[in-house]
């Protein structure tokens, strides 16, 4: 397979190859969607194609030039991101944009800046950015990513063209991971439907077993939270509120779990996604009122975007924790 190859998006990929072959990349682009559903792997693909040094079949994956942005060393794309899972992006990393772009190409006729996470840049850098949207050198091209283009300055979006990546069916998830990386069929379809549609995440998962060890921890806090009392509770909100990095991604663990646990409440049970052993959802649900289910959902998402805004990770899930419907579960049935 090209290293390159953009899994379900093919849309994307086709007008960009339209605009390539008539010359006329935008030189700002702004590509939103949820984390890991495939903004990262249209980028890179964007700026092979346009430093590709086989322009018939670019990108060619083979090439030098391939090879160096493959590698993350090619000397004409610059790729910046926020360091650290909180962290913001910084005036200062913007300046660096600036000067990467201002300067001519090393190798090629084009230089590529890609700015991960943009919408969680300050307001001081986004500001930074909009004299080289406004004026960019002929040869750059400036690509932002973002989860929510509405999370932006109007300014920002104003000045750029958007693609808007959806999150995939998971049948196509399930047959790209069988097909393109070999993963066996039962695995590849759980992973699919525990992704929500991110088959970044369903790639890295179906190669990394810490993915399942991480789901199996955040379902192991829900058993434990679910059955404790308050001040316990609390206690367990400070001990998870110490890893921030995976905060974010207990959040969306927790979110299907209760997604299947309300599926299975509505006669839905073709949708529910089986995170764990068979028998969890089932108790749950069967111990817990619908509307409480539906409304732990809506606070599930509402801490999801606060945490996204930098808001304070304890007091969050102190807020969860007092949402939580009280279900003696002692351990996850299996």
């Amino acid at each position: 397979m090209n290293p390159f190859t953009v899994v379900g998006h093919e849309w994307a990929v086709e007008q960009l190859q339209q605009a390539l072959d008539g010359q006329r990349v935008p030189q700002a682009l702004l590509l939103t969607g949820p984390e890991s559903v495939g903004k990262h792997t249209l980028a890179r693909w964007l700026a092979a194609a346009l430093l590709c040094e086989t322009p018939a079949e670019a990108p060619c994956g083979v090439c030098r030039s391939c090879r160096r942005i493959l590698s993350g060393n090619h000397p004409d794309v610059l790729w910046v991101e926020p360091e650290g899972a909180k962290a913001q992006l910084k005036i200062d990393q913007i300046r660096g944009v600036e000067r990467f772009l201002a300067l001519t190409p090393l190798e090629g006729t084009h230089k590529v800046a890609i700015i991960g996470e943009f919408d969680r840049a300050n307001v001081s850098a986004a500001n930074a950015l909009l004299k080289t949207l406004e004026e960019p050198p002929r040869y750059a091209h400036l690509i932002l990513l973002a989860e929510d283009a509405e999370r932006l300055l109007p300014t920002i979006t104003s000045r750029t063209q958007q693609i808007t990546l959806r999150p995939l069916a998971p049948a196509r998830i399930a047959e790209a991971l069988e097909r393109v990386w070999h993963v066996d069929q039962g695995t590849a379809w759980r992973l699919a439907q525990i992704s929500g549609g991110r088959i970044g995440w369903a790639v890295v998962a179906s190669q990394d077993p810490s993915i399942s060890e991480q789901l199996e921890s955040a379902l192991g806090s829900l058993a434990d939270a679910l059955a404790m009392e308050l001040p316990e509770r609390f206690a367990l909100a400070a001990q998870l509120a110490r890893a921030p990095e995976a905060f974010l991604e207990m959040l969306e663990y927790w979110l299907l779990f209760w997604r299947d646990v309300l599926s299975l409440q509505t006669g839905q049970e073709q949708v529910v996604t089986d995170l764990t052993r068979p028998g969890f959802a089932q108790y749950v649900a069967d111990s817990v009122l619908v509307t409480e289910v539906a409304a732990l959902l809506e606070a599930l998402v509402a801490a999801r975007d606060a945490v996204r805004a930098n808001a304070n990770l304890q007091l969050l899930l102190e807020s969860l924790m007092l949402d939580l419907p009280q279900v003696n579960v002692p351990q996850i049935p299996g």
